[in-house]
């Protein structure tokens, strides 16, 4: 009996023992234990480490304490009461996965995106203090329509992410982009101030396109809001063998500004109006069908109803609006910014060479062509009656009175060509020196095959594309 009780004892102490020995490594460290203590929440550094204790490396920590500098030497950030926020959970470090490449066709390559991190509840919580930043931007008066960012929302580490990632991996990009940004964002902004929408949203182009009339994606997304032709089609946009508007940095603006307005009406929250312009409306309808959700963390959580460059979107957007706010902060301090764009408008009666425009305002085909990027080819479009091309500032008067004595021979004759029997698209292009491309694209033929009485447009002494 007495054994069996001694067993028993040592049994119990054994059990003791070994669950005490086990537990040891479940407590959380001390330094989490004393803040908790304390009703404090440790807050994780931003780093590229996967291990939750990795310190932050000198980088970020530079970052980190360069938008500490800026909020307070700008006093541009407002701080909303985080009451409802302080217990959440903490945010994760970011994994260590580097962007995929992006492809932009021709002139820029545009920012890439990053990988899914870090949780949700930092980014609901970003998203709500950037509605409300942007909320505050549209109760101002026109034209002081600016956004401050929340310092949390700055903070964030996604946002943090990608200001480091625009300062580092893209540099190049973020400067070149920088430098165009003297050209157009004058225009661009003003054009926003008209719409009343904030200003700052002019930076949608960065992150877009890089502020470039050229950029062309692999969605077939051009100009430097990126519209696709349908989009583009229905904002006014005038897209055809002649012209693209949507490399128009005016035009495309006006309609951009328009769409937005369009998508935060239609959604009621400019995080998902966001989301909507980058990868168009019905797809962020159909996510917040399937998710059977309405907020955008919801719809762009693990399961991915959502693209990755749509779910980055938004810190995309707040991290480039830091940098070029302030730009010198960040590093960028041998930037050398183009010239605003100032210009003469004159109204043509009839279609020219751009050759001719050149000559007469008394300049050079690539001004011409840079003032008016939406011109496909090195002639103005026909069957546009008072079609308004932009000259160097100043030319305006003198190519009016060059004008008034050019002859009719130096005038372009579009006419309508009626296809006769046995005609061939060859045998037409061959009779007005052209390329049957060329007439294809201006007709927008989709085959050669032509059938008796069909009208083509030709352009009676040729015409050749410029890009």
């Amino acid at each position: 009996m007495c054994t069996s009780r001694t067993l028993f004892y040592l049994l119990l102490l054994f059990v003791a023992w070994f669950f005490s020995g086990c537990a040891g490594p479940l407590r959380p460290p001390l330094r989490t234990v004393a803040a908790q203590e304390t009703g404090q929440r440790e807050k994780q550094p931003l780093t590229i480490s996967a291990k939750p204790d990795a310190m932050p490396t000198p980088d970020t920590a530079k970052i980190r304490s360069l938008l500490d500098e800026y909020a307070r030497e700008e006093d541009s950030f407002i701080l909303y009461p985080l009451a409802q926020t302080e217990n959440k959970e903490e945010e994760k470090p970011l994994e260590k996965k580097e962007p995929p490449e992006d492809v932009t066709p021709k002139a820029e390559e545009s920012p890439t995106t990053l990988q899914d991190a870090p949780g949700p509840k930092a980014d609901d919580r970003l998203l709500d203090l950037w509605q409300k930043d942007l909320d505050q931007a549209m109760a101002q008066p026109p034209g002081r329509r600016k956004i401050q960012f929340s310092i949390p929302v700055v903070e964030n580490d996604r946002v943090l992410y990608f200001v480091k990632f625009f300062c580092h991996k893209k540099r190049d990009f973020f400067e070149r982009s920088l430098a165009r940004s003297g050209k157009y964002i004058p225009m661009m902004a003003t054009v926003l101030q008209e719409e009343g929408l904030p200003e700052d949203l002019v930076y949608l182009s960065l992150i877009e396109s890089g502020f470039s009339t050229q950029a062309v994606s692999k969605a077939k997304a051009v100009g430097p809001w990126q519209f696709i032709r349908s989009t583009g089609l229905r904002y006014g946009l005038k897209i055809n063998g002649w012209l693209d508007e949507r490399r128009d940095p005016l035009k495309s603006t006006r309609a951009a500004a328009a769409y937005l307005k369009d998508l935060h009406e239609q959604f009621g929250q400019w995080f998902l109006a966001a989301a909507a312009y980058n990868a168009g409306e019905r797809k962020v309808e159909k996510a917040m069908n399937r998710s059977n959700a309405d907020n955008f963390w919801d719809i762009s959580g693990k399961r991915s109803y959502l693209k990755q460059e749509t779910r980055n979107y938004v810190p995309k957007f707040i991290a480039a609006s830091l940098i070029a706010s302030a730009p010198e902060k960040f590093g960028f301090v041998d930037v050398v910014y183009q010239t605003p764009v100032e210009y003469d408008e004159v109204t043509l009666e009839t279609s020219l060479r751009l050759e001719t425009v050149a000559r007469l305002a008394g300049t050079t085909v690539k001004t011409i062509k840079e003032l008016n990027p939406a011109l496909l080819r090195n002639i103005t479009p026909p069957h546009e009656n008072g079609y308004v091309v932009r000259l160097p500032s100043g030319r305006g008067e003198l190519f009016t009175q060059s004008y008034e004595q050019l002859p009719e021979s130096a005038k372009i004759k579009v006419i309508t060509y009626k296809v006769k029997k046995g005609e061939t698209l060859l045998s037409i292009a061959k009779r007005y020196g052209q390329k049957t491309t060329d007439l294809m694209e201006l007709n927008n033929l989709k085959t050669r095959k032509l059938q008796p009485g069909q009208e083509l447009i030709v352009v009676s002494n040729g015409v050749k594309k410029t890009r």
